[in-house]
């Protein structure tokens, strides 16, 4: 199949399109610097509204990764703005190249996050059901991240990305470093949600869903266990072999991190229903067996 991607570069779709290419796939990736391309990635410049050139390839799947990152830098208005408009901008640009396509590609996966679910520690988060948005600035991302992609008129899935794991991206990296220094543990109460996913898990269930035409809408991108932050850190400290005991409270970490501290003190208890009714198996559908992999690693 042929590739149309924004975001190729980032955490998720560096993974991705080594996945793509392994398997015979083209990749196009819409880019602002200047690539040198190879026998199955091609790069597009992509500057200042500028079209790329798409003559004589024929798209079959377009798949939007793009956005300023969200849990980098402290959110001062000029940031969040930012962040919104980076992926308000890359999708309608991307929407308006696929409505230019011939033939249209028969699918579009558009990045989003759970992010969109309200805080709780009681409420389940359903891909099947319908959810009120949250009241907050990530909400709100996703909400105009979506309904930016919903003019693309062909198929499109939302997948809705949990904490992804890895150890070249993602909080992994962060998260050990404080380990390292003997200074992990509980984040606040400890008692908020983490619904996470491993790095291969977020690819295997992209691949899926472009093989899978039942699925469609909003899709958690998930595993099937998500767990309170306290145990999370507990079992990250037994995989490293470093004590787990040494709680951060929530005033200092609002204190350091500003409004982005709901990132790490609150959480949702998202599932992946719609990929567990398609039968989709995950590799690392439990958090033992997903950082032992990763730190291993």
């Amino acid at each position: 199949m042929n590739i149309l991607m924004t975001g190729g570069t980032g955490f998720v779709g560096t993974h991705l399109v080594k996945e793509l290419v392994a398997r015979g796939d083209t990749v196009y990736i819409l880019t602002r610097q200047e690539r040198t391309d190879s026998e199955k990635i091609h790069y597009l410049t992509w500057l200042n509204g500028q079209q790329p050139d798409l003559t004589g390839i024929s798209i079959d799947v377009c798949i939007n990764l793009a956005g300023a990152a969200i849990a980098d830098k402290r959110w001062t208005e000029s940031r969040k703005k930012l962040i919104l408009e980076s992926r308000e901008m890359a999708t309608e640009a991307l929407v308006s190249i696929i409505h230019d396509l011939q033939p249209k590609p028969k699918l579009l996966i558009n990045a989003s996050a759970i992010g969109f679910y309200p805080t709780s520690q009681t409420t389940f988060f359903l891909d099947t059901e319908e959810h009120e948005a949250a009241d907050n600035f990530l909400a709100e991302t996703v909400i105009s991240w979506e309904k930016a992609a919903r003019a693309s008129g062909i198929r499109t899935v939302f997948t809705r990305f949990g904490l992804i794991l890895g150890t070249d991206g993602g909080s992994l990296p962060l998260l050990t470093k404080q380990f390292a220094y003997l200074a992990g543990g509980p984040l606040g109460d400890g008692n908020q949600w983490y619904s996470w996913i491993h790095i291969d898990d977020v690819v295997r269930a992209l691949l899926f869903i472009m093989e899978t035409d039942a699925l469609e809408g909003a899709v958690n991108i998930t595993a099937p266990h998500p767990v309170q932050q306290k145990k999370f850190a507990e079992l990250l400290g037994q995989a490293m072999r470093r004590p787990a005991k040494i709680a951060t409270p929530a005033a200092m970490i609002r204190l350091v991190l500003g409004e982005r501290a709901l990132l790490v003190l609150e959480g949702q208890r998202v599932y992946p229903q719609k990929l567990l009714n398609q039968n989709f198996e995950f590799t690392f559908p439990k958090i033992e067996d997903a950082l032992t992999n990763l730190i291993e690693e």
